[in-house]
């Protein structure tokens, strides 16, 4: 018989089970090397997935915001407007049925003129003083129409301003007015009742207005922001700037117990209206701005010379 340490082919088959244990074993260790180097791969696989997922995640959240560009605006302007003369009960007349020089013409003292006079002055004080319902004298305007935004700017982050420069006697430049937009709207036919914001006349270079009349420093004697409606809170197409052009002789004085009849009826010349003419005529006197105070440095939205109006 073959010896114990022979390893022919039979001795080998003799040593059959054995040998086949030894292999199996070996073969087992194999397929579970080779498993786990599977799981180990999809664990990777979708760890790596989640890392992914997490770092766009906090970039999307952390994103450096790029910079927007600034608004811009464009506007139309219409001359020859014809607009009411707010603010000023002096050129307004109470709604009557008769014209003024029913009530007042006579002036005899009999007790007709006594009551038709009255019955005036009562109205007036009703339509006209104290409340919004009366006529007022309609003035030359120029309309500065908003006809597109290229993003929505609120109007409470406008600022108008009126900027006059003078060159002589000395070089100057002031502000007729300074105030934010939403401050001085008026929608025409609506309420008179200014903003407790409202902002109030400067000087316009050496020209100084505020003393010339009765509520002289309020904005609306230069003219008014017309929103369309109370209730649009950014800048649309179809809102107008409204600047007054007055002359002292192209209104006449409404009558009012305000002032004594000498002055009814004759040429305005108690208080200041609208753009001084001056705007009109010398080239780099007057602008128009408005501008954007919701950046972090203001963006100019509309600069104007008033002398290209």
């Amino acid at each position: 018989m073959p010896g114990q340490g022979d390893r022919s082919p039979a001795n080998l088959y003799t040593e059959g089970p054995a040998f086949f244990s030894f292999v199996s074993r070996v073969g087992w260790r194999h397929r579970r090397r080779a498993s786990d180097k599977g799981v180990a791969e999809v664990i990777g696989a979708v760890i790596l997935v989640a890392i992914t997922v997490v770092l766009l995640v906090l970039i999307f959240l952390l994103r450096i915001p790029y910079p927007t560009s600034p608004p811009s605006i464009s506007f139309a302007a219409v001359n020859n407007a014809k607009y009411p003369a707010w603010g000023d009960p002096t050129d307004c007349y109470p709604n009557l049925p008769h014209n003024w020089e029913y009530y007042l013409s006579n002036g005899t003292g009999n007790k007709t003129d006594e009551d038709r006079y009255n019955t005036y002055m009562d109205a007036w004080e009703d339509d006209c003083e104290n409340g919004d319902t009366g006529y007022y004298n309609e003035m030359n305007a120029t309309g500065l129409i908003i006809t597109g935004t290229s993003q929505a700017i609120p109007l409470s982050a406008i600022e108008f301003e009126f900027i006059c420069t003078n060159t002589t006697p000395k070089a100057e430049t002031t502000l007729l007015v300074q105030g934010q937009l939403s401050t001085m709207e008026w929608v025409p036919g609506g309420s008179q009742n200014l903003s407790s914001n409202a902002p109030t006349l400067g000087t316009c270079a050496s020209y100084d207005p505020r003393g010339s009349g009765a509520n002289s420093v309020y904005y609306n004697r230069l003219g008014f922001f017309d929103p369309l409606n109370a209730h649009l809170t950014t800048l649309s197409p179809g809102m107008t700037l409204v600047l007054y052009v007055h002359t002292k002789d192209s209104i006449f004085e409404a009558p009012n117990p305000l002032y004594g009849s000498s002055y009814w009826g004759q040429p305005d010349t108690d208080d200041y209206h609208g753009v001084p003419l001056w705007c009109y005529t010398v080239p780099g006197s007057c602008t128009i701005e408005l501008i954007d105070t919701d950046w972090s440095s203001p963006v100019v939205i509309l600069s104007e010379p008033v002398y290209l109006l």
